[in-house]
């Protein structure tokens, strides 16, 4: 009985991760949408300097539909991705919360935690985390960015005093040792992404929140605790160090460079 009460369970947790989704994609959309207009009414108001002057008495002469419009355009850029924040921290602490519970009634055994709030701050956890990796992976860019600019002055300085040397232009600078910057210096970044990808049985044009849904799914599937095959512990473990390197920022990273 208590597997099948499980089972149910499970299916309402998929469902309700389901209908929180749709919300979010829904949301992203309105947002975006209204982000391009705010950005074009923006554009008008900038270019037409006789709009600037009269900008101030524009909404007394406007219907109400028209300044209810204006409001939207103006807030929900910004309310926007505030909500679609707290709808994806509701839909994790929630379903989380309740793929364990179906998962213990199926197995018999504890799986996670015991109170709600437990997740809640584990997705707070993990959020922080992502911002550190993010600031993290943004600073190291933009290093190497210094670096790399630093070792073209240093590559085109050598160039003209060796130019100088002889006596003129020596029609052009090569260097055979150096092909330019390509994009991406991490060596193996890649391979190590697209490898990553092939764990969690993403495609390499993923987004985070498929990234987060078969890391969840492969990671229960695998738990040492509920997975009793001798290769779950070491196939548990590659899914975790995927799920690592999956960030949003490689995910953007790698869409940048390779697609």
């Amino acid at each position: 009985m208590m597997k099948f009460l499980g089972k149910i369970l499970h299916g309402l947790a998929t469902g309700l991760g389901t209908l929180f989704n749709v919300l979010i994609n829904i949301m992203n959309v309105i947002v975006v949408t209204f982000e391009g207009i705010r950005e074009l009414l923006f554009m008008i108001f900038v270019f037409g300097c006789s709009t600037i002057i009269i900008f101030p008495i524009i909404p007394l002469f406007l219907p109400k539909k028209a300044l209810y419009f204006i409001f939207a355009v103006i807030f929900i850029p910004i309310l926007g991705p505030k909500f679609i924040s707290f709808l994806r921290y509701i839909n994790y602490t929630l379903t989380e919360w309740m793929y364990d519970r179906a998962d213990s009634m199926i197995t018999g055994q504890k799986v996670g935690y015991e109170k709600i709030s437990d997740y809640s701050d584990k997705y707070i956890y993990e959020q922080e985390q992502i911002r550190r990796r993010q600031q993290e992976e943004e600073a190291r860019r933009q290093q190497e960015e210094m670096n790399r600019r630093f070792e073209e002055f240093v590559r085109n300085f050598g160039n003209y005093e060796e130019t100088r040397n002889y006596g003129g232009y020596s029609g052009g600078y090569k260097n055979d040792n150096y092909s330019g910057y390509q994009g991406v210096n991490d060596i193996g970044f890649k391979e190590k992404y697209e490898n990553a990808c092939k764990t969690l049985g993403v495609d390499v044009d993923t987004d985070i929140y498929k990234v987060k849904l078969n890391y969840r799914k492969l990671a229960k599937k695998y738990h040492p605790d509920i997975n009793k095959d001798p290769n779950a512990t070491t196939m548990f473990t590659k899914v975790n160090e995927a799920y690592e390197f999956l960030t949003e920022e490689n995910i953007k990273k790698y869409k940048q460079n390779y697609l």
